[in-house]
């Protein structure tokens, strides 16, 4: 290259700007590092995409609930018809999410990725120029389609693409993506909604998903599917015999059923129970967003480090926070319950990530995107279930207790915890060798 060996271009002996002296070793050691920092930016960088769209589709899924009646006024129908979209969202996700990753067992991961940003960028296309509120139902089924599919693969994704001392850690951003969507995405949305109009939000969505798919293609590796993975992707059955599984799912069950029976009606419990209303609600509810973002980057890295104890913990959490809000309110606290509001959220995003981790855990990778998807069905069917015995309790006036419920939920998902350890634990081999839960040799 124009030097002759053994001597170095003038540029490589001039002194080195980090220690003052010349240029030795330890600058070689330097340059050498470079590329490993890097390696780690290019591996980090899928996953934050990733991240960003799960902050994008669960923007969307809310867009609705800030906006009812913006939107209902433009498609001249009541708030209640538009709110039915969040409701047909959430069923279409749940019911599609299975079929739809067995259907594409044998798709490169990537392309999946990709079609369902694209078809999410479609459906609020759709919302955007909806004239009527059919083509606004029409709109949300497609976005939800491509929801239900992309948090089923996703994050078995990142998961495969991290060492095996990170997974945790790094598949936990798929959902703080999420869960940072509850606390900026849907304000940011709803402010843009009532300034611009609310088609111009829909837009908006529509293109930062766009946007999204075009860097996933960029920084996303294909991941093309193995002759094994591709014949067991979808089987549902198959996947429910992996040992500790049906516990996982029975714990986020009980979890998610008794967060909801509160969280649904947080507003009239604290209003009622703590006197909390107006602008002090708002600022309640900010913090129990912010707790739950934290709670959810937290359970990644308990699920890396200490998996059985961190999910013992949450669960202890889950039980003890709900009884000392309803003494709180009793004994008029009033501050003191609204920090355990705050708390619970954290409680309850710390679990979230612990039992969808585990979820993954107890499987191969052959199915672990079944598996996820079928921990994503148990979570709706929470939701509908906490949902339903709220308006059960506030029906028959019984709001004020509400939390007791709530406990009593966590203190029988508590019982599991405490008697199935395995089902938390790390991935061990089976009795006899079963390949289906033996640690698998490396990511992917």
């Amino acid at each position: 290259m124009g030097v002759r060996a053994g001597r170095d271009p003038p540029a490589r002996r001039r002194p080195s700007t980090h220690g003052g002296g010349a240029v030795t070793g330890t600058h070689t050691a330097a340059r050498a590092a470079r590329p490993g920092r890097a390696a780690r930016v290019r591996d980090l960088m899928p996953s934050l995409v990733l991240a960003a769209i799960a902050f994008t589709f669960v923007t969307g899924e809310t867009l609705p609930v800030g906006l009812l009646g913006d939107i209902a006024a433009g498609l001249d129908t009541s708030p209640g018809v538009v709110g039915l979209s969040v409701s047909v969202y959430a069923a279409t996700a749940a019911l599609t999410a299975v079929p739809l990753t067995r259907l594409l067992a044998r798709w490169p991961r990537r392309r999946i990725l990709v079609a369902t940003a694209a078809a999410f960028t479609a459906g609020h296309l759709l919302v955007a120029a909806a004239p009527s509120v059919w083509f606004l139902m029409a709109g949300r089924a497609v976005s939800a389609v491509a929801h239900g599919l992309y948090f089923a693969v996703a994050m078995p994704v990142v998961t495969r693409l991290a060492a095996p001392e990170h997974r945790g850690r790094v598949g936990g951003r798929i959902i703080v993506g999420g869960a940072t969507a509850l606390v900026v995405g849907t304000p940011l949305v709803t402010l843009l909604g009532q300034a611009a109009g609310w088609r111009f939000a829909a837009l908006a969505v529509a293109g930062v998903a766009l946007a999204l798919a075009g860097m996933l293609t960029r920084t996303l590796p294909s991941l093309p599917v193995s002759d094994d993975a591709a014949a067991a992707g979808g089987r549902l059955l198959p996947t429910l015999r992996f040992p500790g599984l049906p516990v996982v799912l029975a714990v986020t069950l009980l979890v998610v059923g008794g967060h909801f029976v509160f969280f649904t009606y947080l507003a009239p419990y604290a209003a009622q129970s703590l006197d909390v209303r107006g602008p002090a609600f708002s600022a309640v509810l900010l913090g129990f967003g912010l707790a739950s973002v934290a709670g959810s980057a937290l359970g990644g890295r308990l699920a890396d480090a200490r998996p059985v104890a961190g999910v013992r913990a949450a669960t202890a959490l889950f039980v003890v926070v709900p009884v000392a809000l309803w003494a709180s309110g009793r004994v008029d606290a009033r501050p003191l319950g609204a920090a355990l509001l705050a708390v619970s959220g954290m409680a309850f995003s710390l679990l979230v990530v612990l039992t969808v981790l585990a979820a993954l855990r107890r499987v191969d990778d052959a199915h672990a995107e079944t598996a996820n998807a079928v921990h994503g069905i148990t979570f709706q069917a929470g939701i509908l279930g906490g949902s339903a015995l709220g308006s059960l309790c506030y029906r028959i006036g019984q709001v004020e207790q509400i939390p007791l419920l709530t406990a009593t939920f966590g203190a029988v998902a508590f019982l599991l915890v405490l008697t199935t350890r395995r089902a938390f634990g790390p991935r061990h081999a089976a009795p006899g060798g079963d390949p289906h839960v033996k640690e698998p040799s490396g990511p992917g």
